[in-house]
């Protein structure tokens, strides 16, 4: 399986690599990002997209909000920019509006050329990056590493990561789901296997209290369309039930043709129904509010700077795990 030039980077080239399971799944993964850049499954003989993403590279770090990306060091956000470790204070890039700091910061991993080397099965591509200490305002030098594997009905994601020292770390997949492969997400109709969710205050910065999903319009502990409590509109991480492996979503398309499931070992999932996208593409292909829904499977946000949260330190001797498995099943296939 070949690695193919997409385009360059800071003067590097661009690796492309795809996937196919032989069963009409079909997956190209970037270098650059560590990018789930396309995803297919065949519906009636023709590939559906499952994903959003551009057609060529330059659009991306130009462009893109994160589609298909491997966030890291920590995705999601650490308020204030800031946080305590140890008894040692360490300041962030504050990327996030000048205040706060987002996905490891405006070079955060999903914005590098990550080190690219395909499987000889045809399924699968190891990504390995080194994020030195200091990058970003972190300490410990990390080194990552990132597992796209198709079987035969799933795309599974493993991270993992080592330290030479305490940091907290939360790999983050940020692709942006459509299983119908256009138009808006919502009427697709999504279940969560979680009874709460994390309230946020100012920048969207969770307040420490987990919150019941029961009479509210976070509720998807029963399956229902995206915009069926009024709203279309979230972008708030949820309390994933049980721990482990475990079923975390479940989400269908609107025409009732694609199922996805998905299970995580993650405490949290973030919900964020793309919203605030405005994007025009270089070939002239608007990307608007609601194209695509993230299902990000994580660490709570803000987890360096609330101790009641579960810990996101990794120290030296151990190794950060976060597996995702991505069921597909068509209907009438």
């Amino acid at each position: 399986m070949a690695v193919e030039k997409w385009g360059e980077f800071e003067g590097e080239p661009v690796g492309r690599v795809v996937l196919d399971n032989g069963k009409g799944l079909r997956a190209a993964i970037l270098s650059w990002g560590g990018v789930l850049q396309s995803l297919t499954i065949d519906v009636d003989g023709r590939p559906r997209p499952l994903v959003l993403g551009f057609d060529g590279f330059p659009d991306y770090p130009a462009k893109s909000p994160y589609f298909g990306a491997t966030v890291g060091r920590f995705g999601n956000r650490i308020g204030h920019a800031t946080f305590t470790l140890d008894g040692m204070r360490h300041d962030l890039e504050a990327n996030m509006g000048g205040v706060h700091h987002l996905h490891g910061g405006s070079k955060g991993w999903g914005r590098r050329l990550w080190r690219m080397t395909p499987g000889g099965d045809g399924r699968s591509v190891t990504l390995e990056l080194t994020g030195p200490a200091g990058e970003a305002g972190y300490p410990g030098t990390v080194e990552a590493r990132c597992l796209y594997q198709l079987t035969d009905d799933s795309l599974d994601i493993e991270m993992t990561a080592t330290t030479t020292a305490p940091t907290p770390i939360n790999m983050v997949h940020h692709t942006y789901w459509n299983l119908d492969g256009k138009g808006s997400i919502e009427a697709h109709e999504l279940r969560l296997a979680a009874d709460g969710y994390l309230p946020t205050g100012e920048g969207q910065i969770p307040t420490g209290e987990i919150r019941p999903l029961a009479g509210t319009g976070f509720d998807f502990r029963e399956a229902r369309r995206i915009d069926a409590k009024g709203t279309a509109d979230y972008d708030h991480c949820f309390v994933v039930n049980g721990s482990g492996l475990r079923p975390v979503a479940d989400l269908v398309a609107s025409d009732g043709r694609v199922r996805m499931t998905l299970d995580a070992d993650q405490p949290g999932v973030q919900l964020y129904t793309g919203f605030k996208m405005d994007i025009t593409a270089s070939d002239g292909a608007h990307i608007g509010p609601r194209a695509g829904l993230c299902l990000e499977t994580e660490c709570f946000p803000d987890a360096p700077n609330k101790p009641e949260f579960p810990s996101s330190i990794l120290r030296p001797n151990e190794t950060y795990r976060h597996r995702m498995v991505h069921r597909f099943a068509v209907a009438g296939a």
